[in-house]
């Protein structure tokens, strides 16, 4: 069976902060907000792919060994070419770099495609074509795990659900957190 597969960091505990954002842009024309349930900052997009690689990806995944970190969100962007409005850091931290270039790393190795144009953000609005006239938010979103999703389409629209869960290390004891 084929899935369409991505990692990425979880932004459910945002949800409130930024389902408010997107209430806050709804008059200046923004019509179709991402459901609440499927916020989350991507890592790499993976596309399809069979389902005997996720074995291979637990195992080389597993491996990483990246610090957990705070990430500040505070600038809105806009993918043009997706109409996607997005809400991302203006100044990534390197631990989120370092967590992208060993996720690169592994996927090199096992043959997967890699991004080299990497922007983090959590996508707020589809269909979107300018910036918004207010500034964004300032949130901060703690990051101490990584997901690999699943994008499903139904009727409902699209859906993404968590296939495999890794912790990132916690800073003061340099183990992983459970």
């Amino acid at each position: 069976m084929q899935r369409r597969l991505f990692f990425a960091i979880p932004a459910q505990q945002l949800s409130h902060a930024l389902q408010h954002s997107q209430q806050l842009l709804l008059p200046e024309g923004y019509l179709k907000p991402v459901p609440v349930d499927n916020f989350h900052l991507t890592l790499h997009f993976l596309g399809l792919q069979d389902d005997s690689i996720l074995p291979l990806l637990d195992q080389a995944v597993t491996q990483i060994q990246s610090p957990a970190f705070t990430l500040q969100l505070d600038q809105y962007g806009l993918f043009r070419h997706a109409h996607c409005l997005w809400l991302g850091p203006q100044h990534p931290v390197p631990e989120l770099a370092m967590l992208v270039e060993q996720l690169s790393s592994v996927l090199t190795q096992l043959g997967l495609p890699v991004s080299t144009d990497y922007r983090p953000h959590i996508t707020l609005f589809r269909n979107a074509i300018t910036l918004p006239n207010q500034p964004a938010p300032s949130l901060q979103l703690p990051v101490s795990e990584f997901v690999l999703y699943e994008s499903v389409s139904g009727n409902n629209g699209v859906q993404y659900r968590p296939l495999l869960h890794w912790s990132l290390l916690n800073q003061l004891t340099g183990k992983k957190r459970q």
